[in-house]
């Protein structure tokens, strides 16, 4: 394993996910007051797990790039683009998403957008975020490096 990263939900959702407590405490409020101060946190701690454990995991192997349950071999794939937070990931997204893509992010991270370079895939390209994304780019041109060393060059190149 060459890198690994859990895409998980920005800080602020969860932030935001702590507004269950008061919303069941006051719905359950007339009924028994310590009923509402009980679900509210159990259903927080509840929703929190499940963002958690959902989130996506990027992992990156000598040949092959998984996220989530999608998987590429690293042949397949041509020289990733790093695209900052902000109106460059925006762009990607908004003004030039092809719907034939890969995609997999979260809000307030950057993206890496890595064209499919296999003929045989109607995939155009995969479009993913991190939160180390010159880290992984860096790391996926080193690992297509060291495999077209040891295997030669690629048929899809």
């Amino acid at each position: 394993m060459i890198y690994r990263e859990r895409l998980r939900p920005h800080g602020g959702a969860y932030i935001a996910l702590l507004l269950i407590i008061p919303a069941f405490a006051t719905v359950f409020y007339k009924v028994s007051p310590v009923t509402g101060f009980i679900v509210g946190p159990v259903l927080f701690v509840l929703f929190a797990s499940i963002s958690w454990l959902a989130s996506p995991l990027i992992t990156l192997a000598s040949d092959r790039l998984r996220v989530g349950r999608a998987s590429i071999p690293l042949a397949a794939l041509g020289d990733p683009v790093v695209y900052r937070r902000g109106d460059e990931a925006l762009e990607q997204i908004r003004g030039q998403l092809d719907l034939r893509a890969f995609v997999a992010f979260r809000g307030g991270v950057d993206l890496i957008r890595i064209p499919v370079i296999d003929p045989e895939d109607p995939t155009p390209y995969w479009l993913i975020g991190s939160r180390h994304a010159d880290e992984l780019a860096a790391e996926i041109r080193l690992a297509q490096a060291a495999q077209s060393l040891q295997t030669g060059p690629s048929e899809l190149s």
